[in-house]
């Protein structure tokens, strides 16, 4: 499978703004990633609702995600990369695929 069905796509979990920095504090994502983590993921994933992100952002939230198991998340930072935005990797189809792959299989279990 190269993608997801569409009512298996989530939408990106856009983090909070606290006086400490960027959270998942008070989102279904609460509590899911480690404090070093958050810290990089959260300002990242900030980037990419904001519309502000570069390629590297979209990448980094990805590989973040994917090495925390989140694999619906990083497959909804992929498809926000690959159609909003700036010059998608040309190895996104077959991350997707993996991907997507992924989230079938922990669907599953």
């Amino acid at each position: 499978m190269d993608r997801l069905p569409a009512d298996l796509l989530e939408p990106v979990v856009e983090p909070r703004c606290t006086i400490d920095g960027w959270t998942y504090a008070g989102t279904e994502l609460a509590e899911r990633f480690p404090p070093q983590v958050e810290a990089e993921l959260a300002q990242a994933v900030h980037m990419i609702c904001a519309g502000l992100a570069t390629a590297w952002n979209y990448r980094r939230a990805t590989q973040l995600l994917e090495g925390q198991r989140a694999y619906s998340q990083a497959y909804a930072v992929l498809e926000t990369w690959a159609n909003e935005g700036p010059d998608p990797d040309p190895t996104v189809p077959k991350w997707r695929a993996r991907l997507a792959r992924a989230v079938l299989a922990n669907a599953d279990a």
